[in-house]
């Protein structure tokens, strides 16, 4: 008796340190999180920053009361620039680029500490295995892949990011998650939280979801409340702001304009990510191969030890759900541009691997060689990011931006500055040598966004442009409390505490997200006190920008600010 009671005590203690292995790892890891976002931090700059100023436009906008996708149009979710809202309140000189990485953590983190409560009953190996893979993926603002030699934090696609680690964790939650109450509450705050992030995102979420239902991993009655919480929630939200009706139109109305490029966008996925793709694929089909030998199903292996309700039925196959996983991840990536491709592959390595015979787990296998092959690519490639940032920023100096806040403190090469600097007077100077480039509709460079030289020059020209507002301002005594920036995103007016024009689409790329201008959004535009017009240099989408908003500017005066600025100014306040 005494040693049964010795043997569940030794079982308790281990249990208790698990979990403060666990739950121990994820504490540290948030509260070194917090202590990086209580003062500023300088970043080495990386390539294409558009998406981190989208963030700080919408956010601004949706703070001052603006509504979204009636007052302006955004090319993804609300839930973004709530999350960035919230923590930004919290942390207010945290760098900007960590602000926007981490904001999702505020939905994510509760998420993860159930799944891995879960995982936890296989051992404290098999939960490290899940969470590992998302701290590193949520805490790094790295994509897998780079467009720029030169390291540097990627400034772009958080919301690829963020849709990839909501995936990964509903991926997760099906095949860890053994109480039908939690796969519930998860699968339902999942689906809801990608929903309002990026509607692709969801896409493939509905069709992981619909293989889930087909196979019995989630039970009918389970699906039903999942979908009755989800159009609950959808609906009081629309009651409330009426917010996912105008959501709905304007996904719609980008559907619309985009919809013949999808063909050509999932061709493009399959080449760019060929290398996972490939080996993903050789994985489904030597997991078919072994089935049509007779060797056993490893999904069923994986549920033997812990029997899910209701029991999956015989579709509840590796190789299905090794293929289902792929398709939803080429139509998620198709949409795309960066991220974290296929990490929600990684849970059904975990259970791949687990599903073989504990004698047999460490023993070189064709399928051993392919989890390794599959999950290594996108963790080498963060991680070489992240290192090489690190190592090669030591001797980086800080860009003085007098104008600019704390949050957006970047550090660059000196040789990279000072190019730079040197690179704007020429620009200015040639202005009509880079509008022949747009005339011919290409790009100075090809990889003009993806050059820090540029995107160091984006942050030197605003905060010129800034103190000449200012300067203009005191000469003339007035006040543009309007201000519009004709480029990619407008984050001027909330570093200046002013007003975004309304009727605009925010990630305005003009070949792809402006939406066709209404003459209620043409009507709300003209009554800007300021159009910025950024020249330096002059380029195709810049031009298309402007002439797509022409005709809201009518009777608008322009004037040069800076070398690198015209403005429009709205007759009132024309001098």
């Amino acid at each position: 008796m005494a040693a049964i009671e010795n043997s569940a005590l030794m079982v308790y203690a281990r249990s208790r340190r698990d979990l403060f292995r666990i739950y121990g790892t994820l504490g540290a890891c948030i509260a070194a999180l917090m202590a990086l976002l209580s003062f500023p931090v300088a970043l080495p700059i990386g390539e294409s920053f558009w998406d981190t100023y989208i963030y700080i436009d919408g956010a601004h906008r949706m703070a001052i009361g603006q509504d979204i996708y009636r007052d302006f149009h955004a090319p993804v979710g609300p839930l973004n620039y709530v999350l960035f809202n919230a923590l930004e309140s919290l942390f207010p000189d945290g760098n900007v680029v960590f602000v926007i990485q981490w904001s999702l953590m505020l939905v994510t983190v509760p998420a993860i500490a159930v799944i891995c409560w879960h995982a936890l009953a296989r051992g404290p190996a098999v939960a490290f295995a899940l969470l590992l893979p998302y701290l590193l993926f949520s805490v790094l603002p790295f994509n897998d892949s780079s467009w720029n030699a030169f390291p540097g934090v990627d400034g772009f696609a958080y919301y690829n990011r963020h849709a990839a680690l909501l995936i990964y964790l509903l991926v997760a939650s099906l095949f860890f998650v053994r109480s039908q109450v939690a796969l519930v509450v998860l699968v339902s705050g999942l689906l809801l939280a990608l929903a309002f992030l990026k509607i692709n995102g969801f896409m493939a979420a509905g069709m992981i979801l619909a293989v889930a239902l087909i196979t019995r991993r989630i039970g009918a009655r389970a699906a039903i409340v999942v979908a009755v919480l989800c159009l609950a929630v959808t609906g009081l939200i629309e009651l409330r702001s009426g917010v996912v009706s105008a959501y709905v139109a304007s996904v719609l109305r980008l559907i619309d304009s985009n919809s013949s490029e999808l063909v050509i966008r999932i061709l493009t996925t399959g080449t760019a990510r060929f290398d996972i793709i490939f080996t993903s694929s050789l994985l489904a089909a030597y997991l078919l191969w072994s089935r049509r030998r007779g060797s056993p199903d490893l999904v069923r292996s994986f549920d033997r030890d812990a029997p899910r309700v209701p029991h999956p039925n015989r579709l509840d196959r590796d190789w299905v759900w090794a293929g289902t996983l792929i398709a939803a991840n080429i139509l998620f990536e198709s949409q795309n541009f960066g991220g974290a491709a296929f990490i929600s592959l990684w849970p059904l390595l975990v259970v791949l691997f687990l599903g073989r015979a504990p004698a047999e787990r460490m023993r070189l296998s064709p399928l051993v060689v392919l989890i390794g092959l599959i999950a290594a690519p996108p963790v080498v490639g963060v991680v070489h990011s992240a290192a090489h940032a690190a190592a090669s920023s030591i001797r980086d100096v800080r860009l003085d931006a007098e104008h600019l806040p704390a949050a957006m403190s970047f550090r660059t090469k000196a040789l990279t500055l000072e190019a730079a600097e040197k690179s704007r007077p020429i620009l200015a100077a040639g202005r009509e040598t880079y509008q022949r480039y747009a005339d011919a509709a290409i790009l100075p460079a090809y990889w003009l966004y993806f050059d820090h030289q540029f995107q160091l020059n984006v942050l030197e020209t605003m905060d010129e442009v800034i103190a000449a507002i200012h300067a203009r301002e005191a000469r003339l005594g007035l006040r543009y409390d309007v201000i519009d920036l004709r480029d990619f995103a407008n984050p001027i007016p909330a570093i200046m505490g002013r007003i975004p024009a309304k009727g605009v689409s925010i990630g305005g790329d003009p070949f792809r997200t402006v939406l066709p201008l209404t003459e209620a959004e043409a009507e709300m535009l003209s009554r800007t006190d300021l159009v910025l017009i950024p020249t330096c240099p002059v380029t195709m989408a810049r031009r298309k920008l402007l002439s797509d908003y022409a005709h809201a500017y009518e009777g608008f005066n322009r004037v040069q600010l800076t070398p690198c600025f015209d403005a429009l100014e709205h007759p009132d306040h024309s001098s």
